[in-house]
């Protein structure tokens, strides 16, 4: 009988375990669902057209990309924001070559300072930090 409660305990623990890691998850994911519907930045200077332009941003602090993976729809404007409070260099993979897709050798990025990539392509981009490879993330473009 013993071994019965604590293996319903441990299932009942489980199952909570599973609850809130996907309730986190949800929670963490934001807007993904938006993304994955086409949403695209505007050149517009009303707040909807910076609030989706900041959809589309990706942002180096000293954690790393966040996020790490971001999906987008072709023709979409993908901005690299450093807060980082260093100097960072945005390339392509692999490292060190920097060959999977040259469009995506940004170069260097100042603390504060943005750049940019029009993906028109599908396809999934992987890019990371030159100046410290451990930092990457990448693009999904459907």
């Amino acid at each position: 009988m013993g071994k019965v409660v604590f293996f319903v305990f441990l299932f009942v623990l489980a199952l909570l375990g599973v609850y809130i890691l996907f309730s986190v998850s949800s929670k963490n994911l934001g807007n993904l669902g938006n993304m994955q519907n086409g949403v695209t930045p505007t050149t517009e200077t009303t707040q909807k057209g910076k609030s989706e332009q900041l959809k589309n941003t990706i942002t180096l602090s000293e954690q790393g990309f966040l996020p790490q993976k971001l999906i987008v729809k072709a023709g979409t404007k993908v901005v690299w924001q450093n807060n980082s409070g260093q100097n960072a260099q945005i390339n392509s993979n692999p490292h060190p070559t920097h060959t999977a897709y040259p469009p995506l050798n940004l170069g260097s990025i100042g603390d504060g300072e943005t750049l940019e990539l029009t993906f028109t392509k599908p396809g999934i981009y992987g890019y990371h930090n030159h100046l410290n490879p451990s930092e990457m993330g990448y693009v999904i473009v459907e």
